[in-house]
């Protein structure tokens, strides 16, 4: 812990470079429900630990210390503080500073910065350091960190208390492909909406036809009809957002969705906004017993999930996992892309079941009419730019070689 205190923020010469980050990712043990395959129980088993760990962010450097001990010259051969011997007679770091110590003295001053956002394009191993107050207990504080977002796990991007981030930056193949727009519309499965019997279903089991909660434009409750989908897919993983409040309101969404914030001003009105330009600090408006109300923005992180569902209403808005939420995304101002949808939504109220069903014809309309429309009267900043063009390409990880996950 000393160590990191004398960090300080300037380029250096590193006498021991990480692996490539690229094995370091495929490498590494990814966790269960952020895109990964090995639960905690998992982990513990395939090091073989005659001790388990106890600390509710411990398996994360477990995580990291196996993805080293995977490449070869690499490997925590000796006995560390902080350590424990496993798997292949390797030692598996589970205290969180005792593994920043080793990688201080292994790789050398890691970059700083006060938010990961000076770190778009760069990767490697990320440290971020939160203070003062419990850490929340469903993120890690250690991750890789693929050039814009975390790799199999979940980290915080945005929090009231962090107070500094640290990158060991890896060396990459330089593999990159290009965002795909169409995979920043939408809800994880297990989001949740609730129907008029009061029943709340995941968005992997919303239907056409669905009568959906939320607010009219007077901001009374309301249920809405579901008349198509942008986009329904089971099968894909991508990284989402993921915004909570003081309250423990908590909602997930891609990066390009639009959400709606407020604040408490006399007088003040709703806005619109895309997912990635949320902060702590900032207010949304979430729904209670009460009714609507602005809870304040205490965090955002990012993770992988499964799933790609973006149901349409006819009111344009639903309330997921009890935050108001806009139906579109790309364009920031709702009510601008609530118009631009209206004969859409017209077309589809027709005959949902046969016209809207799994949005079939929608992102024919939105990629061939509405953008090049929108663009062109409106202006390319009235629609959503990535954070980063470009990140690195992820590939398919298998560990089953080395843990002989088969044979447990």
């Amino acid at each position: 812990m000393t160590l990191l205190m004398a960090m300080v923020c300037i380029p250096v010469a590193f006498t021991r470079m990480l692996p490539f980050f690229e094995n370091l990712q495929n490498k590494y043990p990814g966790r269960v429900g952020y895109g990964g395959a090995y639960s905690d129980q998992d982990l513990f088993k395939a090091l073989n630990l005659s001790s388990r760990p106890t600390k509710n962010n411990d398996t994360c450097i477990l995580r990291m210390s196996t993805s080293l001990n995977l490449n070869p010259s690499h490997q925590i051969v000796e006995a560390r503080n902080g350590s424990a011997k496993g798997t292949g007679n390797m030692y598996y770091f589970y205290d969180r500073f005792a593994f920043l110590d080793y990688l201080h003295e292994k790789y050398g001053v890691p970059l700083k910065w006060n938010t990961t956002e000076g770190f778009r394009g760069k990767v490697g191993i990320m440290y971020i350091k939160v203070t003062g107050g419990k850490e929340p207990t469903d993120v890690c504080s250690v991750l890789l960190w693929n050039g814009m977002s975390f790799h199999q796990g979940k980290g915080l991007l945005h929090h009231h208390r962090i107070q500094d981030v640290y990158l060991w930056p890896a060396p990459s193949a330089g593999c990159k492909i290009d965002l795909d727009l169409k995979q920043s519309t939408c809800f994880p499965s297990k989001a949740k909406v609730e129907l008029k019997s009061g029943k709340k279903i995941p968005m992997s089991s919303v239907r056409i036809g669905d009568l959906v909660k939320t607010y009219s434009k007077e901001g009374e409750v309301m249920f809405s009809p579901v008349v198509t989908f942008l986009d329904q897919m089971p099968d894909y993983k991508g990284h989402y957002y993921t915004i909570t409040t003081a309250s423990n309101a908590q909602v997930t969404l891609s990066e390009a969705h639009v959400i709606f914030k407020t604040s408490l001003l006399p007088n003040s009105t709703n806005c619109s906004d895309h997912a990635s330009r949320v902060r702590p600090g900032d207010f949304i408006l979430i729904h209670t017993r009460r009714g609507r109300y602005p809870d304040i923005v205490t965090s955002v992180s990012i993770a992988e999930r499964q799933g790609a569902f973006a149901p349409v209403t006819q009111e344009g808005t639903m309330i997921v996992d009890d935050v108001w939420v806009s139906c579109y995304a790309d364009i920031a101002d709702h009510a601008l892309a609530d118009s631009l949808m209206t004969p859409l939504k017209r077309f589809y109220g027709l005959a949902p079941n046969l016209l809207g069903a799994g949005g079939k014809y929608v992102h024919g309309y939105l990629k061939g009419v509405l953008r090049p429309i929108g663009v062109t009267i409106f202006g390319k900043e009235k629609f959503y730019q990535s954070p980063q063009k470009e990140v690195l390409k992820e590939k398919e990880t298998s560990l089953e070689s080395f843990f002989n996950k088969d044979d447990k």
